[in-house]
């Protein structure tokens, strides 16, 4: 418990060090910036295959099949039985990180896809891949969403298999087995 909460707490100061400073921009840094929000739905080429470190994916942009950005990720969500990614949470609204609004998206939800301004290019690497979340902006506004401080009971079974069914993702059964030793 301790350990989940110092992670926890990790994950929150590492995200809240890295807001970005508000400037002036002139024309070439807005051209600057949309590069840079560009590369950053995009895995690296040793992080595009089956194994993913957390960092990458936290500020990840995500996108939608038609190349829309729908929010960016959060935090991570882990199942403290079985140790695998349970949700994604995600975040889009607000400005400077006030009055974001949360929801969380079981992780099996997203998705990742060959980046639309690479559809053509005979020459398609790791790198040209996006992480998608295949909704509108108006599907998320819709949704019930939480903030930094009122999370909802992810261990909660209902939730869970409407957060499921909601998201046409397979709703999962832990089971954790046990073994009793006889004297």
């Amino acid at each position: 418990m301790v350990r989940t909460i110092q992670t926890s707490f990790l994950v929150v100061l590492t995200a809240c060090l890295s807001l970005p400073l508000v400037s002036a921009q002139t024309t070439s840094e807005q051209v600057d910036t949309r590069s840079r929000q560009a590369d950053a739905s995009r895995l690296d080429a040793k992080m595009s295959h089956s194994n993913v470190r957390v960092s990458q994916l936290m500020g990840l942009n995500l996108q939608n099949s038609q190349g829309e950005s729908v929010g960016e990720i959060k935090d991570i969500v882990l199942n403290a039985k079985t140790g695998k990614v349970r949700y994604a949470v995600v975040t889009y609204g607000g400005f400077l990180g006030m009055g974001n609004k949360l929801f969380a998206v079981p992780f099996e939800a997203l998705k990742t896809q060959v980046d639309p301004d690479e559809v053509g290019d005979d020459d398609i690497d790791e790198d040209d891949y996006v992480m998608v979340l295949d909704v509108t902006q108006e599907q998320l506004e819709g949704q019930e969403g939480f903030d930094e401080d009122n999370w909802p009971n992810m261990a909660d079974k209902q939730w869970a298999a409407d957060l499921d069914k909601r998201y046409n993702v397979e709703t999962r059964i832990v089971c954790v087995a046990t073994t009793t030793n006889s004297l």
